[in-house]
C-alpha cells in the first residue's frame, strides 16, 4: 500500500499479491499451523509499520465506533485471518473448530440438503470465506458435498484464487467475475440453483463498475453497500441467509469460530413495482446484522479502505 492515507475505494488498493500468498501456502506444508500464526503476529507487526495507509483506516474505523481501538491489534488479526484462509482450502482447518449457534442454520442446511439451491451473503468481517474452504473438503455440516459459486472481483484477488486453486484443486468450487456479471450470468447462476448450488456473495463492497449503490445508515453513518447484490437475490428469488464467521477470541494461535446465520425476512414473491423497495429492505437488514457483529467483534473487521465515502 502506498504511505498517503488518501480516500479511496477498496477495488482501488492492490490486492493481487500472488507471490505471498503462495509463500503463506509453502510455510504452511512445510510447518505446523501454530506456527504459522505465531509468524503471523511480527508480520502483521511490521505490516503495521509500514503501512501509514493501513493504520489511517483502522484509527478512521475505530473513531466511527466511538473506541480507542490498536490499529496494531486489528492488522495482526488480518494476518490471522489470512493464515486461517489458506489452513481452510488446505485441509488443517478442522470442522470441529467451527461452532453453530441456534439462530436459522437448521433451515439452511434443510434447504442445502433437500437440493434446494441457496444465496450466501457475506461480507469481510471475520472468516466467513472459510467456510468455502470447509465445504470443497466435504465438511460443510450437510449430507451431501456443497457445489459453491463465489462472486468475486476475479481481478483483484487473481493471486489469491490462484494459489487456492492449486492448493485443492479438486474442490467443487467456481468463480464468477463480480464485474462482468449480466443477462447471461444471471442465467448461469439460476441454472446452478436448480441443481441445488450454493452461490456466495460479499454484501459490503461496492462493484468497481457500477454507479449504482444503497447509501444505509451503518455505525452512525451512512455507507455506500452494493445494489447489485440485492438486485441479485431478487432476480434469483431462492432462500437466501447471511452467514459471519467470527472467531471466539481476536488473536488466538488455536482459533475457534462461532458462525451466525440470519435468513433474509425479504421475499421477492412480489409485484416488480415492490421490488426496488424490497431490495432496499433486505439491503437494511443485512447492514443490520453486520452492525450488531461489528460491535461485538471489532477487531475482525477487514476493510482497510475509506469505508464512508461517497460513492
Amino acid at each position: 500500500m502506498d504511505d498517503k492515507a488518501e480516500k479511496s475505494n477498496w477495488y482501488e488498493i492492490k490486492q493481487n499479491n500472488r507471490i505471498g500468498y503462495a509463500l503463506m501456502f509453502f510455510c504452511l506444508k512445510i510447518l505446523p499451523p501454530v506456527v504459522l500464526r505465531f509468524l503471523s503476529v511480527p508480520i502483521g507487526f511490521f505490516y503495521w509499520i509500514f503501512s501509514f495507509r493501513a493504520r489511517s483506516f483502522s484509527n478512521d474505523f475505530f473513531g466511527q465506533l466511538g473506541l480507542k481501538g490498536s490499529s496494531c491489534k486489528h492488522i495482526i488479526s488480518f494476518a490471522i485471518n489470512l493464515v486461517e484462509n489458506l489452513q481452510s482450502w488446505a485441509g488443517k482447518f478442522s470442522f470441529r473448530n467451527v461452532h453453530w449457534q441456534d439462530d436459522d442454520v437448521t433451515d439452511l442446511v434443510q434447504n442445502i440438503n433437500a437440493g434446494r439451491g441457496t444465496v450466501l451473503v457475506i461480507s469481510h468481517l471475520g472468516n466467513a470465506q472459510m467456510l468455502k474452504g470447509l465445504a470443497s473438503l466435504g465438511e460443510s455440516g450437510t449430507e451431501k458435498k456443497m457445489s459453491i459459486t463465489t462472486i468475486s472481483n476475479v481481478d483483484i484477488s487473481k493471486g489469491l484464487y490462484q494459489v487456492l486453486s492449486k492448493i485443492n484443486s479438486g474442490s467443487s468450487f467456481h468463480i464468477v467475475n463480480s464485474e462482468s456479471i449480466g443477462p447471461e450470468t444471471v442465467i448461469l447462476l439460476q441454472e446452478r440453483l436448480e441443481k441445488g448450488e450454493v452461490v456466495v456473495i460479499a454484501g459490503d463492497r461496492v462493484s468497481a463498475n457500477s454507479d449504482r449503490t444503497l447509501r444505509i445508515p451503518f455505525l452512525g453513518k451512512e455507507a455506500s453497500f452494493p445494489y447489485g447484490v440485492f438486485l441479485l437475490l431478487a432476480l434469483l428469488n431462492v432462500p437466501s441467509y447471511f452467514l459471519f464467521g467470527l472467531r471466539q477470541k481476536d488473536i488466538s494461535f488455536s482459533s475457534q469460530y462461532d458462525m451466525f446465520v440470519r435468513k433474509n425476512p425479504v421475499s421477492f414473491d412480489c409485484p416488480r413495482k415492490e421490488r426496488e423497495a424490497r431490495i432496499f429492505s433486505a439491503a437494511k437488514c443485512y447492514v443490520g446484522e453486520l452492525e450488531n457483529h461489528c460491535r461485538a467483534h471489532p477487531y475482525q473487521w477487514y476493510n482497510f479502505f475509506d469505508f464512508w465515502g461517497e460513492r
